[in-house]
């Protein structure tokens, strides 16, 4: 047997060895080339990569020197000085992704010392109780959360991967639809929250647009427009809760939610012999972290405290947007030194020295940290990719092929697919926004020059609706984007499971989004019409897709 899987780790490490020659052979061919769809070879070499190695390290990181070789001209020197300075190094004056870091490797700690004092699982039994279906009910749970932890994409994905991914396992949730759950209630809820940390960035963009079209707006006004109009965010959540109503588990997540449940009859109760204490021992460092996002972030937005007001919490979220990854660090630092004196209170009996009760404390944050350190890697390389994408301009490419190419009844589906597209190759939500937004809302004034302002104002609204949604769905599925790696990483599976598990949800949600969303709302339909097809189609699709379900 050993020599077997010697033999395919051979194979593999083989494969990785050629992909890797002929991604760095290919860029060096293309050097000459005019053409712009260079642009998008390192995101296809790292995805041919990560298909062939099966390593998400491995495929990004050749992406991104293949990015390096193209910027550099093909400079052995120059490409190592691009990758160095220009993709690894930027990342560490970026207080956004240090902060990511920082916040991520803190955050692994503080769930040790939860999952370790033992009320997590006095926790997980309650909200759980007792009957048939815990798979079910521990899935509801997951999403339930989600949308509670609504101010922070990338803090609620890596809360609820990490926090419950024990649980699932005891219950027959596979890993990977954690993370499936985890990321669809992570980037959609905080896309469509009022009150978020995406929100200011929103905002901006959208004053953005309307600046270039030389219109000055209440952007929050706009904001609010279009929340009927995000059709992809709004899907992807309703098909969320309809796989966990209906088991509906497209692809391969059939197999992996069989896999699952079978496990589970086969551990019987010996799973359940982890150490319990008081629910409250965990629901109060969870709190800690859940709140103190939102209450420092009010606190420092805000000129003075009271009165309090929701347009007042809402206002200071914009002007503390530069202290938020401050913010989520300090979070993160508070919520572990309340988890550490609980899991002391909870380990006071078993250990009644005090020095051994502090090394022992340390001892298991800092497992906890080591076990996620790794794969924060996988994090890093992920942005230096992101960096050589940004460098060669891809996004910009792409955007500037819609222009002039669709009538105006479609070009909300088209800005959707657009975003789509920029959003999967360079793995940025944030940066698609960046480019759509300010080109979209001038499109629109251009194209309905002479129009009713009414019919100009509903394609405008489609038109934002359809960058957010657009953005959304890389972060849902793309290899390259943060939020899939994290999700990843804090339920405990591979990148590429998570994205080969996860996309026929992101491309189900995608096309009810299309064809029942922005395609009739271009032609006049009413964006609440839109909203209640889409809805029912999601609703009916298990009974038409019975092979599907896990029965």
């Amino acid at each position: 047997m050993r020599s077997v899987e010697v033999v395919t780790l051979a194979k593999r490490d083989w494969v990785t060895i050629a992909g890797l020659c002929v991604s760095l052979a290919v860029s060096v061919c293309v050097l000459g080339s005019d053409s712009q769809w260079r642009s998008l070879w390192p995101s296809v070499a790292a995805l041919s990569v990560v298909l062939l190695s099966r390593n998400a390290l491995i495929g990004l990181l050749t992406g991104a020197i293949c990015g390096a070789v193209l910027l550099s001209g093909g400079s052995v020197l120059g490409a190592v000085e691009q990758l160095v300075l220009q993709q690894f190094w930027p990342i560490f004056g970026s207080s956004w992704k240090l902060s990511a870091v920082l916040f991520t490797l803190i955050l692994g700690g503080f769930v040790a010392l939860v999952e370790a004092g033992g009320g997590l699982q006095a926790l997980v039994r309650r909200l759980l109780g007792s009957g048939r279906a815990p798979h079910k009910r521990m899935q509801f749970t997951v999403f339930g959360f989600g949308l509670l932890v609504f101010f922070d994409g990338l803090a609620n994905t890596m809360l609820l991967g990490r926090l419950l991914r024990s649980a699932a396992d005891r219950c027959g949730v596979s890993r990977e639809k954690l993370a499936y759950l985890a990321d669809t209630t992570g980037s959609a809820v905080a896309c469509l929250a009022f009150i978020s940390t995406w929100i200011a960035f929103q905002l901006s963009m959208i004053r953005e647009g309307f600046a270039v079209a030389g219109h000055e707006v209440s952007a929050y006004g706009y904001f609010f427009k279009s929340l009927s109009t995000n059709y992809y965010c709004w899907f992807s959540l309703a098909l969320a809760l309809v796989c966990v109503w209906r088991e509906f588990n497209p692809g391969s997540m059939g197999a992996v939610e069989a896999k699952a449940r079978r496990a589970k009859v086969a551990a019987g109760v010996s799973t359940e012999r982890a150490h319990v204490s008081h629910w409250g021992l965990a629901i109060v460092p969870i709190a800690v972290l859940t709140l103190s996002i939102p209450v420092l972030t009010y606190w420092i937005g805000s000129e003075a405290l009271l009165p309090f007001g929701l347009s007042k919490f809402a206002e200071s979220y914009g002007k503390a947007e530069a202290y938020v990854p401050q913010i989520l660090v300090a979070s993160s630092v508070l919520a572990s030194l309340v988890a550490a004196v609980a899991y002391g209170v909870s380990r006071k009996a078993a250990t009644a020295s005090e020095s051994l009760q502090i090394k022992a404390t340390t001892a298991t944050f800092l497992g906890g940290v080591r076990e996620i350190a790794g794969p924060v890697l996988i994090l890093i390389v992920a942005w230096m990719l992101g960096a050589a994408i940004s460098q060669l301009g891809t996004a910009a490419w792409l955007s500037e092929l819609l222009q002039g190419r669709l009538p105006v009844a479609l070009f909300p589906a088209g800005i959707f697919v657009l975003g789509a597209t920029i959003s999967f190759s360079t793995g940025t939500s944030w940066g698609t926004m960046g480019v759509l937004m300010p080109l979209a809302i001038p499109v629109i004034f251009a194209l309905t020059e002479g129009t009713v302002d009414m019919e100009r104002d509903r394609l405008v609204v489609a038109a934002i609706g359809a960058v957010f949604s657009g953005a959304v769905f890389g972060d849902h599925c793309s290899p390259f984007s943060d939020t899939t790696i994290v999700a990843s990483i804090a339920a405990g599976v591979t990148p590429l499971d998570h994205v080969r598990t996860q996309l026929p949800f992101a491309l189900l949600a995608a096309l009810v989004a299309l064809l029942a969303g922005f395609i009739p709302l271009g032609f006049g339909a009413p964006a609440w019409v839109c909203l209640v097809a889409g809805f029912v189609a999601l609703l009916v699709l298990p009974s038409v897709w019975r092979r599907a379900c896990v029965c």
